[in-house]
């Protein structure tokens, strides 16, 4: 028997991530996963679609009868994401995340949950 000739694995270039980058990332993750938790606790929610698009996510579900889209696409002109929450085609919310702080309150937004007032900081 003939051996097979194999080639030795090249090494590839390691490129390095920015902070920022890491950042967005953890963001965009951590929201689509809130997302996710919220929608498993939902009881009226069928038809539920996970969709990532460049830049960002969209979530398409079925939430009694009405035809539900949350999409979370990076912002072109500040750093964080832009939320909207579309049913049967028409804008119900409209918000920003720029920090894991963030997260909680548009979570609780979205899904009509009572929010805890943030506490202005003192000049």
């Amino acid at each position: 028997m003939a051996k097979a000739k194999v080639k030795k694995a090249e090494t590839k270039e390691k490129k390095e991530i920015s902070q920022e980058t890491y950042s967005k990332a953890v963001l965009l993750t951590g929201f689509v996963a809130s997302i996710k938790n919220e929608l498993a606790k939902a009881e009226k929610v069928s038809a539920v679609r996970f969709v990532p698009i460049l830049d960002g996510y969209q979530v398409f579900f079925n939430n009694d009868g009405k035809d539900t889209k949350i999409s979370i696409e990076k912002s072109k002109f500040s750093k964080g994401y832009k939320v909207r929450k579309l049913e049967d085609g028409f804008k119900k919310k409209a918000l920003s995340v720029k920090s894991e702080e963030d997260l909680e309150p548009a979570i609780a937004k979205l899904f009509n949950k009572p929010t805890e007032k943030r506490k202005k900081k003192a000049k």
